[in-house]
């Protein structure tokens, strides 16, 4: 009911913020991040805003919990991709939560404490382990967790704040920087994820 499913698209909203920015890089300590960049990325699954404690898949088509509760394997969907046009692999969900635990800013450190790794478990899955069992949270932190690409920083140093905006999986890109006065964002026109039942009337 908080959504309108058939909600148009288009048109230009301006919105305003207090302070500056120089910096595009959304997951370290370093640097003054710009406003909206959380825009740009995806996550394996997103929660409902009217259930609590509930997730519905984004980048992930399935989720199995073990039955010890001590793992969660996720399945990605074969359509998730980036803005470049390739896909989303376990390989970058990998990445993402070792460069996130070992490099990023520090909450990110204590958010994963208690969960103890991630490995590629298929051709489109990977598993997540957990130290305690008792903690039910940790699957849905897990599919909580940013996914970067692993390729793009291969060639970007991801301990350095920057002003290029790097390479994203969300319905919106960075269009124009105006550096500590203004950022502009634009949706993405062949945006993969934009039929998903979780993302109709979301991104108008």
């Amino acid at each position: 009911e908080y959504v309108n499913p058939d909600a148009p698209k288009g048109g230009t909203m301006k919105l305003a913020e207090t302070g500056t920015f120089d910096s595009l890089h959304p997951f370290l300590l370093k640097g003054v991040k710009a406003p909206g960049l959380a825009a740009m990325f995806e996550s394996l699954m997103v929660a409902s805003m009217d259930e609590p404690l509930s997730m519905y898949g984004l980048v992930a088509e399935s989720v199995t919990v073990a039955d010890d509760h001590l793992s969660a394997s996720f399945v990605l969907r074969k359509e998730a991709k980036w803005h470049d046009g390739t896909p989303i692999t376990p390989e970058d969900v990998v990445f993402s939560f070792e460069a996130l635990k070992d490099k990023g800013d520090p909450t990110y450190k204590i958010l994963y404490a208690p969960i103890t790794g991630v490995k590629q478990t298929g051709a489109r899955e990977v598993t997540f382990t957990f130290a305690d069992k008792e903690n039910k949270e940790l699957p849905f932190i897990a599919a909580q967790m940013p996914i970067i690409s692993k390729a793009y920083y291969s060639t970007h140093d991801f301990t350095k704040a920057t002003l290029e905006a790097p390479m994203a999986s969300g319905a919106y890109t960075v269009s124009a920087v105006e550096q500590g006065r203004s950022i502009t964002y634009k949706r993405v026109a062949d945006y993969w994820g934009q039929h998903l039942p979780v993302n109709r009337g979301m991104h108008n």
